[in-house]
């Protein structure tokens, strides 16, 4: 009996409280294009910069971001005035930001707010 009214009494509280649900959303940043390497620039999912130099193209990293989390990420192409190279944020798969560029060591940069 006391049992029942113990879960009786936590199922009345749990019906009562209002949970806060935090909107995670998957967030990729991906360096694409002709270019060969690059040099990165981005909000690494942990509040802090990283940075990246010669990374050979293409290149991807995925993290969970929090609402209101600032995004970015900016890629120097190499000196091939031939090439391109393009940053894309995906978030929870839909392009959130993009950008292209070409030239010789031209950044693309693609940024915003969750």
């Amino acid at each position: 009996m006391k049992k029942a009214v113990l879960l009786l009494m936590l199922l009345a509280i749990l019906v009562g409280c209002e949970f806060s649900s935090v909107d995670y959303q998957a967030i990729e940043y991906r360096v694409t294009g002709s270019t060969a390497t690059a040099d990165l620039v981005y909000q690494n999912g942990r509040l802090g910069t990283s940075l990246q130099s010669g990374v050979i193209v293409p290149w991807s990293l995925s993290f969970m971001g929090n609402p209101r989390s600032s995004l970015f990420i900016s890629a120097q192409k190499d000196d091939n005035p031939a090439t391109n190279v393009t940053v894309t944020i995906y978030a929870n798969g839909n392009v959130f930001a993009t950008s292209t560029v070409s030239g010789a060591k031209v950044t693309a940069t693609a940024d915003g707010t969750l």
